[in-house]
């Protein structure tokens, strides 16, 4: 499975923040608000989206389990803040953004990192643009809960899911409902995946998009260690 994770954090760099906590139906980021601080992301989950003018909402992204927030903000100025909203609550490591923006500096490892971990990012949202052309909804939505669940749990309601892959409500429940007839999942406080091997072997197609791209980030981070 395409890991966000894939560049393992430097030890370092684990050393330097504070750890901090966001309940359930907070936010880390405010509208209008300068960025200061930026988080890794140790448990829980996260939606990024933009409500347009129009009264639409776009949904950008989910955050969860390894992944950073705000990390962006190290090299450009974000002006414009996107909503967030914690579906899960959130542990997380909080950094002072001048602090490792000096580090990032005087590390090249730690700077390195940032550099993969962001194109990592790119490649992810790249990639998601060309499944939503090519894979029907089950072999997309299989893929999604295997990356999104949190310790064989699934519980980001529907409204957010059916926005992010541009479905139907209805469509996303009937897929739902099939995957649970089918015995792939179960529905307790949210869904229990009660077939891993099946819904990997759903997902496998886009699985093998993700691990070759993940093979080549991963090449790439291995080598620097040895140049840098």
């Amino acid at each position: 499975m395409f890991n966000s994770n894939i560049c393992k954090i430097p030890n370092s760099l684990l050393s330097l923040g504070t750890k901090k906590s966001f309940p359930k139906g907070s936010s880390i980021y405010k509208i209008n608000q300068k960025i200061t601080n930026c988080y890794f992301i140790l448990s829980g989950m996260l939606k990024i989206y933009i409500d347009h003018e129009n009264g639409r909402r776009s949904i950008l992204d989910f955050a969860g389990k390894y992944d950073w927030l705000g990390e962006l903000s190290l090299f450009c100025v974000e002006t414009d803040i996107k909503e967030n909203k914690i579906l899960e609550e959130i542990t997380c490591i909080e950094y002072d953004l001048n602090s490792l923006r000096k580090i990032c500096k005087e590390d090249a490892e730690i700077s390195y990192y940032f550099a993969t971990y962001t194109a990592n990012k790119l490649l992810m949202r790249s990639y998601r643009m060309s499944e939503y052309m090519n894979y029907s909804l089950e072999k997309r939505l299989a893929s999604f809960i295997l990356k999104h669940n949190n310790d064989g749990r699934y519980t980001i309601p529907h409204t957010d899911i059916s926005e992010y892959m541009n479905v139907s409500y209805r469509h996303l429940l009937f897929v739902i409902k099939k995957f649970c007839e089918d015995g792939l999942l179960k529905k307790e406080k949210g869904y229990i995946i009660t077939d891993l091997n099946k819904l990997k072997e759903i997902s496998n197609n886009i699985n093998r998009l993700w691990n070759y791209w993940n093979g080549g980030i991963w090449f790439l981070y291995s080598i620097s260690k040895f140049i840098l």
